[in-house]
């Protein structure tokens, strides 16, 4: 399976009818509530999401969106305000998304109801949710409004751009997950968390401006210059389920969907669908899948946007699939990445837990750049494709136009490589994973924030000859704070005992753990006794916990003396988080 393995000021108060809650909750003085409906969105919908409620008393419930993000529950039991967490995946991307409920009605549940309630709550909204009890005494309707309003500042002339109007409540107000009106200002504005309590920074995609947000201080608005016409962007998604409807025809259903410039990974239009009808024949495929409306990155122009979608392929996990989409006269058409060549940049980190050595955490950047255009992959080469040609000989990760990285030939292994960074797995002849320092790590995730961070390619090794477009990284590194606080996914302790008695031809049926705020991705198992068969499984994306990996087993494995099993997961920034058990 494919896989490329939040986001989001009229300055105008909020008007009278929107402060006016007299029978909403102030402090102690709660009320029960009714029945509440809403759309939950980062401007794509939360496609087949789950929703959990719960308010100060302990009451709980879970409800599921539909594809459109929408959702109801019967809240009459509960006492105002009640606190929601809207989870799942928006663009292949865990999301985790907060709001809170005052009165009956519409309760949106967006990047911006999340800004609001760690505004009003003065903590991150995750943690505001998690600790319900001790949260919804902040949450009163002066708090929630006051947040409102300063957001509402920052984001006028975007909510004008969009034709909002300033009465709009962004927690109140229905809306369609359309990407026109509401859900185009949330496709347009990235939300994340502010370098103090309570403060929470927004930046506008397409102008890259940014501002910080509090309850107590007027935030600077956010320029709306020359926004994209996003209102056909979701029919990519219906034209893409319908092209990988069968193997049969599909280069002919998916040329009609690529642009004039189209280019990924150093392949062309006709190279590409090649490639993927190839791909279909060996079953590395998308067919049959289904494509979720698009979530917008970033805009590098009105006519050129990074997107992503969830892409749910029957029998396995829901994959990611990242693409830039060039708006022409006919529609939206995807552009490829501008990468002349095959490129995986990723952060993550890693948990390995050994019977001697206890566990170690570690921060990683996966970085795979093969120097070859696609077709040309000296690897999977094939008799009737041209010679290898060499694409790119180096590379360099600038920030503020200055290199920080520097990535120079492996030829052996046909890839570039780090020549600044230790690799995280140093056995390994070609490695693709590299420990990074957290003073690295800080230079990286500022220039990040910034947008000031690019990644360039050359055609020689003294970098000297750009080639190809820039490439902008998507995710933060995590540092030395948050690596000591993360929680990593963990297989339970019934499997780990099993794992300890387990031989080739053991039935094996292995269950994990998965933290809140993380999503499963796959599961490993690594296998081998010297002079023997090798047992090697992996979930193949597979959605059931426990999984039986039972596919390969090989009864003369009597005495393993090498075993592994990894766990992955994401986190809601797209970053890999994994734990290996070495058991022997």
């Amino acid at each position: 399976m494919k896989q490329s393995v939040l986001a989001l000021a009229v300055a105008f108060a909020l008007t009278a009818c929107e402060g006016d809650n007299s029978h909403a909750a102030s402090g102690g003085n709660a009320h029960t509530l009714g029945q509440i409906s809403g759309t939950a969105a980062s401007g794509s919908p939360l496609d087949n999401g789950s929703i959990t409620i719960k308010d100060a008393q302990g009451h709980s419930i879970t409800v599921l969106t539909d594809a459109q993000g929408r959702y109801s529950a019967d809240l009459s039991q509960f006492a105002s305000p009640a606190l929601l967490e809207a989870t799942g995946l928006i663009g292949g991307v865990p999301v985790s998304l907060h709001s809170v409920a005052t009165q009956t009605g519409t309760v949106n549940i967006t990047p911006l109801t999340d800004a609001i309630l760690s505004i009003s709550s003065d903590t991150e909204a995750n943690e505001c949710f998690l600790n319900a009890a001790v949260c919804a005494t902040k949450l009163d309707i002066a708090n929630l409004n006051q947040s409102q309003a300063s957001l509402k500042t920052a984001l006028a002339p975007l909510m004008q751009a969009v034709g909002l109007d300033s009465r709009v409540d962004l927690l109140r107000t229905a809306f369609a997950a359309d990407k026109t009106g509401h859900d185009k200002l949330l496709e347009m504005v990235e939300v994340s968390a502010g370098s103090q309590a309570g403060t929470m920074r927004l930046q506008n995609k397409r102008a890259q401006a940014a501002t910080m947000v509090s309850r107590d201080q007027k935030p600077n608005p956010l320029p709306a210059d020359d926004l994209p016409d996003l209102s056909r962007l979701d029919e990519l998604a219906a034209q893409l389920n319908t092209a990988y409807l069968s193997a049969n025809g599909l280069d002919k259903r998916l040329a009609a969907l690529l642009s004039d410039d189209f280019q990924f990974d150093g392949d062309n239009a006709a190279q590409y669908l090649a490639r993927e009808m190839e791909d279909a024949g060996y079953g590395e495929t998308y067919v049959g899948g289904r494509f979720s409306p698009p979530k917008v990155e970033t805009c590098y122009s009105a006519a050129l946007c990074q997107i992503s979608m969830t892409v749910r392929v029957p029998g396995m996990a829901p994959g990611s699939f990242r693409m830039k989409a060039r708006l022409q006269k006919e529609g939206w058409k995807l552009a490829g990445n501008d990468s002349p060549v095959s490129l995986q940049m990723d952060a993550g980190a890693r948990q390995i837990i050994s019977a001697p050595d206890g566990s170690a955490k570690v921060s990683l950047l996966n970085l795979v750049l093969s120097q070859y255009a696609r077709h040309d992959n000296p690897i999977y080469s094939q008799p009737d494709r041209p010679a290898a040609q060499i694409v790119a000989r180096s590379a360099q990760l600038l920030a503020d136009g200055k290199a920080i990285l520097t990535l120079k030939e492996n030829a052996e292994c046909a890839q570039l490589e780090p020549q600044e960074l230790a690799s995280a797995n140093p056995d390994y002849h070609c490695p693709v994973n590299y420990l990074t320092p957290d003073g690295f790590a800080a230079v990286y995730n500022d220039a990040l924030s910034r947008n000031v961070l690019k990644l360039r390619f050359y055609a020689d090794d003294r970098f000297t000859q750009p080639v190809g477009k820039d490439v902008i990284p998507r995710a933060p590194l995590f540092t030395a704070a948050e690596i000591a606080q993360q929680a990593f996914p963990a297989l339970t302790r019934d499997t780990l005992q099993a794992l300890t008695k387990a031989n080739g031809a053991s039935d094996l049926k292995l269950a994990w753990q998965v933290p809140p705020q993380l999503w499963f991705n796959s599961l490993l198992l690594d296998m081998r006794q010297q002079g023997q068969p090798q047992r090697f499984e992996d979930s193949a994306g597979a959605l059931a916990n426990p999984l039986a990996l039972n596919a390969h087993k090989s009864p003369t494995l009597t005495a393993p003396d090498f075993l592994r099993v990894t766990v992955w997961s994401l986190d809601r920034q797209g970053r890999g988080l994994y734990t290996r058990y070495q058991l022997r």
